[in-house]
């Protein structure tokens, strides 16, 4: 399998088997993936296994996104859980932690996936944006937006890191914090980001030209 043809698996799939009938190819292609196959997450707001929270998260997805890598992004970005996995308990039952998983999958996908694909430096720049932010704690407050832009990360990319972060938390066990997830990215990839992204920019006008603006968002 080419890495073309795995996007065009997880761009077109209409089902989890549609994409599981790949798995072997895919693992194949990506070797360290074959560790998330089978993992039990033993975290209760986790349904399923880690590839199959994968799955999900690709399904998730809409199928529309112009950037590829986001689906390909999906797919990986769990694949350092297993070296993270922190023991704890919740109501007396084992609930797994995976602190620092976003650092150790960003940090697998560029040393040891990325040097197998034949991919361009600006698609694996946004893969690992995608990969390293998925998790990131999201509220409506202007400066998250601020901080994504400040890293040199676009209107663009920044809302299709907000769609990966809603896959992702509908790939989980429907607890408040995980509901409030969802409704925090799903306005920033919609027209909350656009309005939030254009006070900044109008900001940065008017303190070029040495006006203060006094407006509300």
């Amino acid at each position: 399998m080419k890495i073309s043809e795995l996007i065009t698996v997880l761009r077109t799939a209409k089902t989890i088997e549609d994409i599981e009938q790949h798995r072997e190819d895919i693992l194949d292609l990506i070797p360290d993936a074959r560790i998330m196959v089978g993992y039990d997450q033993q975290n209760r707001t986790h349904q399923y296994d880690l590839w199959e929270h994968s799955l999900h998260t690709v399904m998730n997805l809409p199928k529309d996104l112009e950037d590829d890598m986001v689906y390909l992004a999906a797919l990986l970005h769990d694949i350092g859980k297993p070296d993270c996995q922190t023991l704890d308990y919740y109501a007396g039952k084992i609930n797994m932690h995976y602190y620092g998983h976003p650092e150790r999958s960003e940090e697998i996908v560029r040393k040891r996936v990325i040097p197998l694909l034949n991919l361009s430096d600006d698609e694996n720049r946004r893969l690992l944006y995608y990969v390293r932010y998925h998790d990131d704690r999201v509220s409506l407050r202007i400066k998250h937006l601020r901080r994504h832009l400040n890293m040199g990360a676009g209107l663009e990319e920044f809302q299709t890191l907000m769609h990966l972060e809603v896959a992702d938390a509908k790939a989980h066990v429907m607890i408040p914090v995980i509901e409030d997830r969802i409704e925090f990215c799903g306005q920033w990839a919609g027209e909350y980001g656009k309005k939030a992204y254009m006070v900044i920019v109008n900001e940065s006008k008017n303190e070029l030209r040495g006006i203060e603006d006094d407006s509300q968002f």
